[in-house]
């Protein structure tokens, strides 16, 4: 569909001539359009409406009350608009300001517009032209005279008329994809005596608002006046009205809504405070029983202590004892600094079942520094010092049951956690039962707890990685009771063999002295701490 691009009127009036012709005269006038370049184009086919002074007059004085009554009908349109649209942008401002959707809001907004007829009809343009060119179309069909005429090819056209006359016309030509609208208004009064004149109509006098026709309509009927009086007009009651209904109802939903978010914010504040005492105090019973029932350990038994989220770390019970520490001189791979020595044992403590995985390592640090990785293959790699980080971590966490810390195990618990009883170089079974080692871990670490544990319920304590103990290394071994080693050096103990070692590395007896920086694995104990 073209669009239409409207050019507005074009008004050329002649001066009156102090004498008037009362004998018919033929004029030859002709109709053009100027173009930007200064090009004429003739207006053929159009037809002229020849309207007499005097009825033009009349037309004059009908016309001018009916733009005064459309202007102050599209100010008060207008007015009313404005008005709603700025109570529209303050619904819309409302609801970009709530943290959640106010159903009602949209709902409101749309209504407005529906009771007020669309936005579109409240004002048909910003331009005035919509009752300019009315007010002509109502001057040209308002006419009582039937003379016309037509103009040929070249925009000419002859018509006799007797005295002062308006000519009138309207037409229309087609640029590019666009019709362009043209309309004409022109007085002519002959010369004095005259038979024929000639005269031409074009657009080069355009009328470019309302305000210009009224002026024109006003000058012929000589009663002067203007239209901006009619444009101050106040918003209508009834737009005021509306408005007001519906801001209180914008109100009302917004208020509705900080409400509900109140009582929203107020039920999960209570809720969380709730969930946090019922937490506490279910973190608190749950101590309490893990404390009890460790207190109460025996032979068999294991518990499980949380680390964080749903890693849990399960211990062993290890009883009060006496046991023969180190291996005999016949023991095959046995060396000098493993002579046997009497040790006493005076507390039970608990032993951890498995080495320290890696998914329970990152659950309490938050990193891996394995070589080879996965979440139950122990955790490797890590310095003495790295093991007090993480058991520092976890006695400072308040996970920790009542009158026990963590601890790296001395060489001699570690040892008698190992032997869980027996006095033989490996505990639980034959070593391929019990062990990762260099003849079947393909020199890879394993999975923890997937071999045969000892009596007392531990795996791995013979193979997969070296385990730290707390002591300093000494050449012998310490003996007596509960006895922790020298109380200084220059290398720490590690025990139990690894992955790649050969069957004389991973026995019980079996002692490694290693710098502190060195990276094996390890499992900590549960033990009194008092």
């Amino acid at each position: 569909m073209k669009n239409t691009s409207i050019r507005l009127l074009a008004l050329t009036l002649l001066a009156i001539l102090p004498a008037c012709s009362k004998k018919p005269v033929e004029v030859t006038g002709q109709i053009f359009v100027v173009t930007k370049g200064r090009e004429n184009i003739k207006m053929g086919g159009m037809e002229v409406r020849v309207i007499p002074d005097s009825e033009f007059l009349n037309m004059a004085k009908a016309t001018l009350p009916w733009m005064q009554e459309q202007v102050r009908k599209e100010a008060q349109s207008k007015a009313d608009h404005d008005f709603m649209t700025a109570f529209i942008l303050e619904v819309l401002a409302m609801e970009e300001a709530a943290r959640k959707p106010i159903p009602e809001l949209p709902i409101i907004r749309k209504t407005i517009v529906e009771e007020s007829g669309s936005a579109a009809s409240l004002v048909e343009s910003a331009l005035s032209a919509g009752i300019l060119q009315r007010g002509i179309r109502k001057l040209m069909s308002g006419a009582s005279s039937t003379l016309s005429a037509s103009t040929d090819a070249d925009g000419r056209f002859t018509v006799p008329i007797t005295g002062k006359t308006w000519f009138l016309a309207a037409g229309q030509r087609e640029v590019g994809k666009e019709t362009e609208e043209y309309m004409w208004v022109k007085g002519f009064e002959p010369p004095a005596d005259a038979t024929i004149a000639t005269m031409t109509i074009s657009n080069e006098a355009d009328l470019d608002s309302e305000d210009g026709l009224f002026s024109l309509l006003s000058g012929v009927t000589g009663a002067p006046g203007e239209l901006e009086g009619f444009r101050k007009v106040e918003v209508s009651e009834k737009m005021k009205s509306m408005v007001t209904r519906h801001r209180e109802a914008a109100n009302a939903a917004k208020a509705k809504a900080v409400r509900e978010a109140t009582e929203v914010k107020a039920r999960a504040v209570r809720e969380a405070a709730e969930s946090k005492a019922k937490a506490e105090r279910e973190a608190t019973e749950a101590k309490a029983k893990l404390t009890a029932e460790m207190g109460a350990g025996r032979v068999g038994g294991a518990m499980a202590v949380p680390l964080a989220g749903k890693t849990i770390m399960t211990f062993a019970f290890c009883p009060a004892g006496s046991f023969t520490m180190g291996a005999p001189s016949s023991e095959t791979g046995s060396c000098s600094d493993e002579n046997q020595v009497c040790v006493t044992i005076r507390k039970g403590f608990w032993m951890a079942k498995t080495e320290v995985t890696q998914a329970q390592w990152r659950a309490v640090l938050g990193s891996n520094p394995s070589r080879f990785t996965g979440d139950d293959l122990p955790v490797e790699n890590v310095s003495w010092d790295d093991t007090q980080e993480f058991i520092k971590k976890l006695n400072g966490s308040g996970i920790m049951p009542d009158g026990w810390n963590m601890a790296l195990p001395t060489e001699a618990q570690w040892e008698y956690a190992c032997r869980a009883g027996e006095a033989g170089s490996y505990s639980g079974g034959s070593l391929d039962q019990v062990a990762w080692y260099g003849k079947n871990s393909e020199f890879h670490t394993q999975a923890v707890g997937t071999k045969k544990p000892n009596t007392w319920g531990l795996h791995d304590m013979h193979g997969n990685v070296w385990e730290w103990c707390s002591d300093w290394y000494s050449d012998t071994l310490p003996g007596g009771t509960d006895p922790t080693g020298p109380d200084s050096g220059v290398l720490r103990v590690r025990r139990g063999g690894s992955r790649g070692d050969e069957a004389s590395f991973c026995r019980a007896a079996r002692r490694y002295a290693y710098y502190p920086n060195s990276r094996p694995g390890f499992r900590p104990a549960l033990v009194p701490s008092k």
